[in-house]
């Protein structure tokens, strides 16, 4: 019986831990994106980032880059972001590779090593999954699985219904400041369920 304790406590030790709920630290939140998180498109500051900063009532460094693939933010991950010593990090990538139609494998890949160099540092992520089609949006899946494996936070679609609604858009592939509004609402939930576990709110 002992030895069947010992064994159940061992595995609860190796078991990999959920890196969201770790104890608060006292960097900044930094979300690591690209044009969506930019927010281009909108007015000064009401992208989703400016928004979520004013709702939250605390400062959100964003390293959003238009035009940025995986393999870019891949590339910035430890200037832009590991050198900040963030307490969370957000990461909004793969739009540009879909549009680009890097393999998707790839895409993942890249997103795969940023999540787990962050995790590296005792950070937790909260990942941020938009679609890969207009109408279809087979990425989703491959979002949860690597959040599942990654053990990160996890909004599978921030961009919703956004791109099938033109008073939303301020192009074909960009929210306007309503449709920026509704992609924060996408993402408050579980960025405030983050951070309320990390005691940071």
């Amino acid at each position: 019986m002992l030895g069947v304790c010992l064994l159940v406590v061992l595995l609860w030790w190796l078991w990999p831990r959920r890196i969201d709920f770790l104890a608060p630290k006292s960097g900044p939140i930094v979300v690591l994106g690209d044009s969506l998180s930019y927010g281009l498109g909108a007015e000064s500051n009401h992208g989703y980032v400016g928004v979520l900063q004013k709702r939250l009532g605390m400062e959100i460094v964003n390293k959003g880059v238009n035009g940025d693939t995986s393999k870019m933010a891949l590339d910035r991950l430890q200037t832009d972001v590991l050198d900040l010593k963030p307490a969370l990090v957000v990461v909004e990538l793969g739009g540009n590779d879909f549009m680009q139609k890097v393999p998707i494998d790839e895409t993942f890949a890249n997103l795969d090593r940023i999540i787990s160099r962050v995790q590296a540092q005792q950070t937790p992520v909260l990942l941020i999954g938009v679609q890969n089609g207009l109408f279809a949006n087979k990425a989703a899946g491959r979002y949860r699985q690597l959040a599942d494996r990654r053990h990160t936070g996890l909004v599978a679609n921030a961009l919703g219904n956004i791109l099938t609604q033109p008073d939303l858009k301020s192009d074909a592939i960009h929210p306007n400041d309503k449709g920026y509004e509704k992609m924060a609402d996408e993402v408050e939930p579980e960025l405030r369920r983050m951070l309320k576990k990390m005691g940071r709110l």
